[in-house]
């Protein structure tokens, strides 16, 4: 017997039980086809349990995607983001820069306890703030397009999709639990980004 909530993890068998507390979650896709793999192989006896247990020790301290990839994916993301919300070759210029710096902050909140609200609230922040003083030093383009773009790739809809799976499963607290993590999130950047226009607002800039 397996029951999964997103800060702990129980494990009946053999009349043995094991709790395991999750202190950082996230998603790698990737993982998790290597351990679904895993998972077939052993159940079809083409692996032994110390040969799957082994397996599964190198993809948890493996596939982990760094900086180098993260940065001009999130970048790339963005750009596309402003693009498709009406943002001109201006818009997604500015909006893939700006996506290199939020992503080149992220790594600072990292090991922090509440190092994703933060990061989220850093990153609408500094979208918000650096595309409004982009565009008063020179105009290019749709500001709002920018934002947007910018801030896009920090919204959890993956999280929200997996929040409300759980409930229609049955799994009614993690389904909870998920659906007030993805609001606490959105609400982090939508505050970073209100913050931003205000700071832009006060140093004499106009919000446009």
């Amino acid at each position: 017997n397996i029951v999964a909530f997103p800060t702990s993890l129980f494990l009946d068998a053999g009349g043995r039980m094991r709790v395991r507390r999750i202190t950082h979650r996230g998603v790698n896709t990737t993982r998790l086809a290597l351990v679904n793999d895993v998972s077939r192989k052993a159940e079809r006896g083409e692996m032994t349990l110390e040969e799957a247990e082994r397996a599964l020790s190198d993809i948890a301290s493996g596939y982990r995607a760094e900086q180098k990839t993260l940065i001009p994916g999130y970048a790339l993301a963005a750009a596309g983001f402003a693009l498709m919300f009406g943002g001109g070759l201006g818009s997604v210029v500015a909006a893939f820069v700006i996506g290199v710096l939020v992503q080149a902050l992220q790594p600072l909140f990292s090991h922090m306890a509440m190092g994703v609200l933060f990061g989220n609230f850093t990153g609408g922040l500094v979208t918000a703030f650096l595309a409004h003083a982009a565009a008063l030093a020179l105009p290019y383009g749709d500001v709002n397009a920018t934002i947007i773009g910018g801030i896009m790739p920090m919204l959890t809809g993956l999280l929200m999709t997996t929040a409300v799976r759980d409930t229609m499963y049955g799994d009614l607290v993690s389904g909870i639990v998920r659906a007030l993590e993805a609001l606490l999130l959105a609400a982090s950047v939508a505050l970073g980004v209100y913050i931003g226009l205000k700071l832009i607002a006060m140093t004499g800039g106009v919000v446009l």
